[in-house]
């Protein structure tokens, strides 16, 4: 870790952060850390103890800045600032606060903190809001506990159905309903979390970058316009298994091989986009798995990203005749089943606007950029303006224990949302 010596750039406006709030930052995001399943890095998952002590932890950071705090059926935590107009809708902050397996401490953990320090900044330097402010830790985004990604940010836009409830469970048939019932929640209560434009009037979100541009490019901010729509989709190849030695290689059905080929087109068809989507086969499977026998089936995933909805849908397209073509000319059989879908989001141009604007007050370099990763602001998007922030993320790592961002890179962040707190507050 860097020492922070850098005294804030924050001009023009009452709220000043200085390094004593940098120290804050790392403070709590390592304290948070602690609070972790065995194993490298950090394993927060949702309803388990260590989600429990995370939860304590935050709930007095916001007591002691002077906010109320209250709980929404799945444990979203929002810590709330009252506005001298009670009518208007709230302005709210905040992040994830579960992780994957054996992550990092920054993921999502890094942009609620940076929402308490802005809490805490308010409170130190007597800033009158006219608007509710909310702080807000949101549960289960990952989806490491219940295989439901964003299931938090959902509930706040109301898009998790009662049933959901049950139908999602843990690798021990735990359903999300049991978990948090058992967590002391009130699951039953679901319809209650849902949020509208009636009162929430924005929500920004602070988030490491979790890949390698603004490093790269030593850029301070990360203005996000769009986050990509997500298709995955699963490939299976049916040839024969037969031995090894024995079977000449023209009479073979070997499932492998088209499938390999398979692999290789979709990177080429990517590449000839070229304008900003990207494909991973993370999971591939071979049988029957031994090394003198003939594969048999190969099935793989394909994760398909993109920011522009017409790329995903001709890419789809172009990779479900070539998927037939190869499997014809192989001899073998092959399906292609899309099991999500996702559509890309574009963010609010207010708060796109907004974001630059408080970036270049403040003599920050920045630049926009697309997020390649799926995050609770798409959802909490379709219920009113949501603006992000992007910090660098060292060497573009994330999901992995050796994530790093440096808290020097989160105080500037949390100065570019206090200032974009303060726009829409006038």
């Amino acid at each position: 870790m860097r020492p922070v010596r850098h005294p804030s750039r924050l001009r023009g406006v009452e709220v000043t952060l200085k390094e004593a709030q940098a120290e804050r930052i790392e403070k709590e995001i390592w304290e948070l850390s602690r609070f972790s399943a065995e194993g490298p890095g950090v394993t927060r998952l949702t309803y388990t103890p260590e989600h429990a002590a995370a939860r304590e932890t935050l709930i007095a950071a916001m007591k002691a800045a002077s906010l109320s705090v209250r709980e929404d059926a799945l444990g979203n935590i929002i810590g709330r600032r009252e506005g001298t107009d009670p009518q208007l809708p709230a302005i709210a902050v905040g992040s994830h606060f579960d992780s994957v397996r054996n992550g990092g401490m920054f993921d999502g953990t890094a942009g609620v903190v940076c929402a308490l320090e802005a809490a805490r900044v308010m409170l130190e330097s007597g800033y009158v809001n006219r608007h509710p402010f909310e702080f807000i830790a949101i549960v289960e985004e990952e989806g490491a506990r219940f295989s439901s990604g964003m299931l938090g940010g959902r509930a706040i836009a109301g898009l998790v159905a009662d049933r959901e409830l049950d139908s999602l469970v843990d690798e021990d048939g735990v359903s999300v309903r049991q978990a948090a019932t058992a967590f002391g929640l009130k699951p039953g209560e679901l319809q209650a979390a849902a949020r509208s434009a009636a009162d929430l009037r924005a929500f920004i979100e602070l988030h490491i970058e979790q890949g390698p541009i603004l490093e790269q490019e030593q850029i301070e901010i990360g203005v996000v316009t769009s986050i990509v729509g997500v298709r995955a989709l699963r490939v299976a190849v049916k040839g024969r298994s037969d031995h090894a030695g024995t079977t000449p290689m023209h009479l073979r059905q070997d499932a492998l091989v088209p499938a390999a080929l398979m692999v290789r087109e979709v990177n080429r068809f990517v590449n000839e986009i070229a304008d900003g989507t990207v494909a991973t086969v993370g999971h591939l499977t071979v049988a029957p798995g031994g090394g003198n026998q003939v594969p048999g089936e190969v099935d793989f995933t394909l994760d398909l990203r993109s920011p522009h909805e017409e790329s995903l849908r001709v890419l789809i397209d172009r990779i479900s005749v070539m998927v037939g073509e190869v499997a014809s000319q192989a001899g073998v059989a092959a399906d292609v089943d899309e099991f999500f879908n996702l559509s890309p989001v574009q963010l609010a141009p207010t708060m796109v606007d907004a974001v630059r604007e408080a970036a270049s007050a403040l003599q920050f370099t920045h630049r926009d950029i697309s997020s390649g990763a799926g995050h609770d602001s798409m959802f909490i998007a379709q219920v009113t303006d949501v603006g992000m922030v992007f910090v660098p993320s060292r060497a573009g790592r994330s999901h992995v224990p050796e994530e790093w961002t440096d808290f020097d890179d989160l105080r500037k962040g949390t100065e570019v949302v206090l200032r974009v707190m303060k726009a829409l507050d006038r």
